[in-house]
């Protein structure tokens, strides 16, 4: 599958080949706390860097120096140059192993909105990785894309960045990637552009009347969008004081979210057809009202409540106010705790969704309509993976939301994942790739990307792989039926 798309030589699949220590910049220029602004301006001149790492009296690394804070810290702000650095560099120092590949030094610069990470290797700090490395290394790179994204000051400008995302898509396609890292990298920079969306927004609507935090749930709450997909957010906002910072509340952030709703749309995220959006007031609420959604969800099971909570118990703060979020999951793993009718329910409904094989190991197709001889790879492959490692981590409290991390955390704890932990991912990773490439196939040619794939176009080994993983999923819906048997029906 990898081979197939690689089109482009050895150089373009750098990113993920190249170990970060082979790239970084060996000899680290540092200085000590007691360096003046103008000290470190002047050695990083001579040695024509970028960056000045700040050490202590032990010689270890307290903060770094680089030349946009010279720039924006410094001649801005008309600082003093006789000042000691310490009172410009940054002390968040963001670091990477010297044995990780470069994509995850990608990663963590998308992540962080650095220029500039430090390389460690066994513990002690042996160079500098820096963007204008990486683009020498790639020849292009999705920082600049989230550089862009960052310069812009109206929402009109974000929109021909935004429909860039796809063509990243396609260069880690063509650089080899796995499912998990194209994921991974096109969730970093769909966060950073709902980020300056909503920064943008606010800076219309004003400052809000309390703290609140924008969740997002479905594919986008797990890190697992690949192309554009509905909006699915919310608002979660800090509990009002008084009766009238409620109303305060209510009107403001109605306001913000339908503003923010409408530059999501502007930059390519239709509205959700079943209305899962902080714009509709449901799910626009303080922090008490969503504990007590979530509670009665669990303790009234009914087809809508199981449809609520598979939909936001994958819910991952993006902007705002973290510790809302963080509470709220708090307090659901607690609430999910030991209560086997409501993961009864969830248990029916991962069983229910059964794989499209047939008695004697054949696909079972669409028989008629648009999509007849096609297989639903979402419904009937990614869906009931998903919905069967959400229920093992509700099981044991895991908080990771991530299909991936979520079998990680269930490994060591958890009956059934520590014997197919392994055929999981690779179940999950393979799936999730042979739909990545139909979908990027479409939209290339200028279809609208759906979740339908003919079987008789993949190779013989795709086709024996497909069934294996669907088998993998038989195999463990059998066990859940046994795990749960009182509950199933």
């Amino acid at each position: 599958m990898q081979n197939r798309t690689i089109f482009y030589g050895g150089s373009d699949r750098l990113l993920f080949t190249t170990r970060v220590g082979d790239v970084a910049t060996k000899k680290v220029v540092s200085t000590p706390e007691d360096t003046t602004i103008q000290e470190a301006a002047m050695i990083m001149a001579d040695h024509r860097v970028s960056s000045i790492v700040v050490t202590d009296r032990n010689d270890l690394p307290v903060g770094i120096v680089t030349d946009r804070d010279l720039r924006d810290k410094v001649v801005a702000r008309g600082r003093d140059f006789s000042e000691t650095v310490t009172g410009i560099m940054s002390t968040s120092l963001i670091r990477v192993d010297a044995r990780d590949f470069c994509f995850e030094a990608v990663l963590k610069m998308i992540r962080y909105s650095i220029h500039h990470i430090l390389v460690i290797s066994e513990g002690v700090l042996t160079g500098v990785l820096t963007n204008h490395d990486l683009m020498m290394l790639q020849g292009t790179s999705p920082l600049s894309l989230t550089k862009d994204i960052e310069s812009q000051q109206a929402v009109e400008g974000l929109v021909p960045v935004s429909k860039k995302i796809n063509g990243i898509v396609g260069l880690l396609l063509h650089e080899g990637a796995k499912a998990s890292n194209i994921t991974k990298v096109i969730t970093e920079i769909n966060d950073r552009l709902v980020n300056k969306v909503l920064e943008l927004t606010e800076r219309k609507v004003g400052r809000p009347p309390v703290p609140y935090c924008w969740v997002v749930f479905g594919s986008e709450g797990r890190q697992e969008q690949t192309f554009k997909t509905d909006q699915d957010n919310a608002i979660v906002y800090a509990d009002p004081a008084t009766p009238e910072e409620a109303e305060a509340a209510k009107a403001y952030f109605g306001a913000f979210s339908r503003a923010a709703q409408e530059s999501l749309m502007q930059c390519g995220f239709p509205r959700c057809p079943a209305d899962f959006m902080a714009s509709n007031p449901t799910w626009c609420q303080p922090l008490r009202t969503w504990k007590r959604y979530f509670s009665s969800w669990i303790a009234e099971p009914t087809p809508d409540a199981v449809l609520n909570s598979v939909t936001f118990f994958d819910f991952r703060p993006v902007y705002g106010e973290a510790g809302l979020a963080e509470e709220l999951r708090d307090f659901l793993v607690a609430a999910v705790r030991d209560q086997k009718v409501f993961l009864g329910h969830l248990a029916n409904m991962a069983v229910r969704n059964t794989p499209p094989i047939g008695f004697l190991q054949s696909f079972v197709v669409e028989k008629s309509g648009e999509h007849k001889d096609e297989l639903n790879m979402k419904v009937k492959g990614i869906a009931p993976l998903v919905d069967i490692v959400r229920l093992f981590a509700l099981e044991k409290g895991v908080r990771e939301t991530s299909t991936l991390e979520r079998i990680e955390r269930l490994r060591p704890v958890h009956t059934i994942m520590e014997e197919h932990a392994d055929d999981f991912e690779h179940a999950f990773e393979f799936i999730m790739l042979l739909r990545i490439h139909h979908q990027y196939e479409q939209i290339r040619t200028g279809a609208q990307p759906d979740n339908f794939l003919n079987p008789k176009s993949l190779s013989n080994l795709e086709r024996r792989s497909l069934k294996e993983a669907f088998g993998l999923i038989s195999t463990v819906q059998d066990l859940l039926i046994e795990r749960y048997k009182s509950l199933i029906w």
